[in-house]
């Protein structure tokens, strides 16, 4: 197995084989890495990380880490926070540069996983996130964006989308600081009511599947403090080795195959204007959840007078 210099890191086994039908190797992800870093430092830097790890690649067997003890030796910096549900003190990597990101690589790194606060404000949120979850088809989750953002520019909310690297799509707004977790999550709920009354085949908060009925999934789960969600332009351990990819409205049709934005293919996109430029300088302020619910109770009205 050789090795391989990536932006001043060695990655080694730099030749294995990843992805055996595209001829992917660990050397290329780390290559892939080193150049969408400028793209997704802005949201690792400083932030806890878990870490989707895969050594063998796609075909191999992956573990979730969050706790990395021993981190600092490889020169990955950590910040120690303690978890509640075990009493004890986990070790979060920082994405906090081009060589921490490869030397996750070259650990078997292939997946990102954000919480939505960074180390040095952990109880405030950075954006609010649905995670919309279709039974089968992509299209729906296409579909159900669309009701989405409907709601929320009526709420005066400006939101980016993205594929998850799977069916589905994350839709996420980005928030001022000092916004706490409890009143995202809530604030959320109250939208995916309405959401839900707008689209009420299509749509679905139900947490069982065997509730959904085929519908889409507005899963709120990731405005939990603590929750995670997979990170812009991270790879995923899926066939073809596809990358949750960051989209501008214009591009989010029904006929778009997500799997066809892979590690490959993403790298052109970097030629191009990105789509979540303004992200970062786009924070907004979530309405008060009166004003929130008093739209809610709006919403049912009229869709009983329309009934």
């Amino acid at each position: 197995m050789s090795t391989a210099r990536v932006a001043d890191v060695t990655i080694t086994n730099a030749d294995k084989v990843w992805w055996s039908d595209e001829g992917i190797t660990k050397g290329e992800v780390a290559g892939y890495y080193a150049r969408v870093a400028t793209r997704l430092l802005p949201f690792t830097v400083n932030r806890p990380l878990t870490v989707e790890r895969c050594p063998d690649g796609f075909r191999g067997r992956c573990f979730y880490q969050k706790n990395f003890a021993v981190a600092e030796r490889l020169g990955i910096p950590t910040v120690a926070i303690r978890a509640t549900s075990v009493n004890r003190l986990v070790h979060y990597p920082l994405g906090n540069d081009v060589a921490t990101l490869l030397a996750l690589v070259n650990l078997g790194g292939l997946s990102l996983h954000l919480t939505s606060c960074r180390a040095g404000s952990l109880d405030v949120a950075d954006w609010l996130a649905f995670d919309l979850d279709p039974a089968a088809r992509f299209a729906d989750a296409v579909q159900a964006a669309g009701v989405l953002r409907e709601v929320l520019d009526d709420a005066g909310l400006r939101s980016y989308v993205k594929t998850t690297g799977g069916k589905g799509l994350h839709v996420l707004v980005p928030l001022r600081p000092r916004t706490p977790h409890a009143d995202v999550l809530a604030y959320a709920g109250l939208l995916a009511e309405r959401v839900i009354a707008k689209a009420p085949d299509l749509t679905t908060s139900s947490f069982a599947k065997s509730g959904r009925g085929g519908r889409v999934y507005l899963d709120l789960a990731r405005n939990v403090c603590g929750a995670t969600l997979v990170a812009p332009y991270s790879v995923r351990h899926r066939p073809h080795a596809p990358v949750s990819t960051p989209l501008s409205w214009d591009e989010l049709r029904a006929d778009l195959d997500p799997a066809r934005l892979n590690v490959r293919s993403v790298l052109e996109r970097l030629a191009a204007e990105d789509p979540w430029r303004e992200f970062w300088s786009d924070r907004q302020k979530l309405p008060s959840p009166r004003r929130a619910s008093a739209a809610n109770r709006a919403v049912g009205r009229k869709r009983r007078s329309v009934a």
